[in-house]
């Protein structure tokens, strides 16, 4: 099984770092996590976020302290500093702090979804649909290892299907130098499909002591037909068994609830749900760091935002769609 790593997966200051595109990265205090720090559109202001798609750190108990700190008014007298607006992050699902600590320390804490888990110190049990893809699936090669950062161009194709496919046109979008940043992070491993020499399935998964967190997945056309999804995942295990505790496979976007493309009759969720009984949840974190300047950018929300949105922070309401 894996050793504790200073410096793996979320918590990585490389996995910040490959984030560039969305914002800059800074640590959180001394909780050995990182946050981007953002411009906000239209004004001179910035404010944070936790790394797509959760936040990780190696001192949980530091987390409150760093976040008050944030809210501390900068003192007369002193330089200029940067003054973040407000910090929304989604907590990692092995999370130890509860919803009511997570509350008080940020002032929003609402559940955002649970996050499928495989044991994998109990046998492999697929459901009956899972095993029959599994018998079915068309004839590729499975490979599994630490990932190569020299397939970043292939992995940035099949990336760049997917995005088109999907329609994502937010921070999600990665770019080819973003996603070859993400396979040079340390606990970066790949489970691969090919047919012949020719890359046409991939998921990335970042190994973080005890949990190996399923990040990007992305197939080709001939990857869908002979769905490789299934022998991969079945791969993953087998691969990850003696390294890891649990197979984090993320949650289930609202949106991709009903039927889908990862399942016949269903979803990503029937996808997740046919391997695993097993879940935790996440939690979305917010907290308002300058309460003068979010309410007033809040107030002059994008013009199409509905009124009294729960989304946070306020004024970036449908940031995702």
């Amino acid at each position: 099984m894996s050793l504790p790593s200073s410096e793996a997966g979320y918590r990585a200051a490389a996995y910040a770092a490959a984030l560039a595109g969305i914002g800059r990265a800074r640590p959180l205090g001394e909780t050995g996590g990182w946050v981007l720090e953002r411009a906000i559109p239209g004004c001179d202001h910035t404010d944070l976020m936790g790394p797509y798609p959760l936040f990780a750190c190696t001192d949980w108990a530091a987390l409150g302290p760093a976040v008050a700190a944030l809210k501390r008014p900068v003192s007369a007298g002193t330089e200029p500093v940067s003054h973040p607006v407000s910090l929304t992050l989604v907590t990692d699902p092995f999370c130890p702090l509860g919803p009511d600590r997570l509350g008080a320390i940020f002032g929003l804490c609402r559940p955002l979804g649970d996050h499928y888990l495989i044991d994998l110190g109990q046998p492999a049990a697929p459901s009956k649909h899972h095993r029959k893809k599994l018998r079915r699936a068309g004839p590729a090669r499975i490979e599994a290892g630490p990932a190569d950062p020299g397939l970043g161009p292939a992995f940035a194709a099949l990336y760049a299907g997917l995005a088109e496919k999907k329609g994502i046109r937010d921070l999600r979008r990665f770019d080819a130098d973003s996603l070859a940043a993400q396979l040079a992070v340390p606990g970066a491993h790949l489970v691969t499909a090919w047919a012949a020499e020719t890359l046409i399935g991939a998921d990335l998964y970042y190994l973080d002591a005890e949990v190996a967190h399923a990040h990007l997945s992305a197939y080709a056309p001939e990857g869908y037909d002979l769905s490789v999804s299934y022998p991969m995942m079945a791969a993953a295990q087998d691969y990850f068994a003696p390294r890891a505790a649990f197979i984090n496979l993320g949650g289930v976007p609202a949106e991709k609830s009903g039927a889908g493309e990862a399942g016949a009759g269903g979803g990503i969720g029937h996808f997740k749900r046919g391997w695993t009984d097993r879940s935790r949840p996440t939690f979305l974190c917010g907290a308002v760091l300058d309460r003068a300047a979010y309410d007033r950018l809040s107030a002059a929300r994008a013009p199409g935002s509905k009124p009294g949105t729960e989304w946070f922070p306020a004024y970036r309401a449908g940031e995702f769609g």
